[in-house]
């Protein structure tokens, strides 16, 4: 018996060391679930003036033949062309967008007897120098264009943007986190997580901007007004509180 006793005293001992070992363990993960956390959202807005545009222009002609119709349109093309590149706007940054020849058909006949084609060439124009936006307008449209279709302003360096709207959304995370924290008597001691994905630019747009040429005097660059880009940036940050 008494070696029974003995063997049992060693089990009972193994048992509750196991079980001492168990309720630690399970004490430190209460702790580390119960570590106090806040999460905000920051964000930030910042106003830059635009330092480059992209101006849209095409020509849209007809002739009763095809040949004739592209070759109209290719001689006023190259006209606007050669205009351009008088303007210090280089070939790099004249592209043709699209180009089309389709035929037209006689709208009062049901034979869709083709009485003519159409061509439409659309070139986009680069421009790194706003204040030749109105001007390069002007020059397409005493050349030849028949429409202005778009203007797009935007930022030649677009990152350092993006960086200082980034940094500004964070400390606006940070600054609603120490506020609530000190309102309720807490510190903010750490940074648990941070969601950094959405940082954009609001590139501005003239959409259908048509200049149609006319009889006015064209002397004064045509009125541009650039306005200003909006850089946003929006950010979600857990911080960790005791």
């Amino acid at each position: 018996f008494k070696a029974k006793g003995v063997l049992f005293m060693r089990k009972f001992t193994l048992v509750s060391m196991i079980m001492a070992l168990c309720i630690l363990f399970s004490c430190s993960l209460v702790q580390a679930q119960e570590m106090r956390t806040i999460a905000v959202d920051g964000s930030s807005t910042i106003k830059v003036a635009p330092n480059k545009a992209t101006v849209s222009i095409s020509i849209t002609n007809s002739a009763k033949n095809s040949k004739e119709a592209a070759n109209k349109n290719a001689a006023v093309m190259n006209k606007i062309q050669s205009a351009l590149l008088g303007l210090t706007i280089t070939e790099e940054n004249i592209q043709t967008t699209n180009y089309s020849l389709y035929p037209i058909y006689d709208a009062k006949s049901n034979s869709r007897e083709i009485t003519g084609y159409s061509v439409t060439n659309e070139i986009s124009v680069n421009i790194d120098n706003i204040a030749l936006v109105g001007i390069v307008i002007d020059t397409a449209i005493n050349s030849g264009a028949s429409n202005v279709d778009s203007i797009e302003f935007g930022l030649k360096d677009s990152q350092q943007y993006k960086e200082k709207a980034l940094r500004e959304a964070i400390l606006d995370a940070k600054r609603k986190a120490e506020v609530v924290a000190s309102t309720l008597g807490k510190n903010i001691v750490n940074v648990v997580s941070v969601n950094t994905n959405n940082t954009y630019i609001e590139t501005r747009n003239m959409n259908n901007a048509m200049y149609m040429k006319s009889s006015a005097d064209m002397s004064a660059s045509s009125p541009v007004q650039e306005g200003e880009i909006n850089v946003r940036s929006n950010v979600s940050v857990v911080f960790e509180m005791n």
